[in-house]
């Protein structure tokens, strides 16, 4: 097989597995739990079924690369925020939006976040803990350290802290079903989920002040 060979039956593969991982997140953010069939994933992506047990071993080997997928661009992104140099309640409002932006745009994260900690492996628990979990601890250790400093920020637990925002940011997408009967529409839009995250920067930085 010639180099130029070798490099597009690489694409193809890298493709395919592509279209894997997203259909997959396609379905999941269609579906009110992460019961999506192997079968459904591979129709939706147009790649033959055989190919998830050969770039990802199994379902739970797919769930899980979405989530490292995921939590790549996330982790990052919360990082940088928080290496920035601009006080801790801006920094803080900027994360409350930008976690609740998140789950609108894909809301099986924290579904997927739960059932693959209470359902995987213990391996798999133990790697989403890695990507996700301890990255978002130590990020609130930093900003909560960084305003109790500036003096705008109680000394709270990040910990508790970590429920307190992923638990709100969640909550309404997680429970997508009840909106018609809350809000009086049929389905959450954008308008809906800006004056969402306003309300919840609201609440949390009255609340978090000293």
């Amino acid at each position: 097989m010639t180099a130029k060979a070798a490099k597009r039956r690489g694409d193809e593969r890298t493709a395919s597995a592509a279209a894997l991982l997203n259909a997959t997140a396609e379905l999941l953010s269609e579906a009110t739990n992460i019961d999506v069939s192997l079968n459904e994933i591979s129709q939706r992506a147009s790649v033959n079924s055989a190919m998830i047990k050969y770039y990802f071993g199994n379902k739970e080997g797919l769930l899980l690369a979405l989530l490292e997928r995921d939590a790549e661009t996330a982790m990052a992104s919360l990082k940088a925020l928080s290496d920035m140099d601009m006080p801790a309640q801006k920094k803080l409002k900027i994360h409350i939006n930008g976690i609740i932006n998140a789950y609108y745009k894909s809301p099986y994260i924290n579904r997927l976040i739960h059932y693959m900690v209470e359902s995987g492996s213990p391996e798999a628990s133990r790697r989403v803990a890695q990507i996700f979990i301890e990255p978002m601890i130590e990020v609130y250790r930093d900003m909560v350290a960084q305003g109790v400093r500036e003096g705008v920020l109680k000394d709270v637990d990040p910990g508790l802290l970590y429920y307190c925002l992923v638990g709100a940011a969640d909550h309404i997408f997680h429970a997508g079903y009840s909106v018609p009967a809350t809000l009086g529409i049929e389905r959450l839009d954008d308008g809906i989920k800006q004056r969402y995250a306003e309300l919840v920067c609201d609440i949390y930085l009255r609340g978090l002040a000293p």
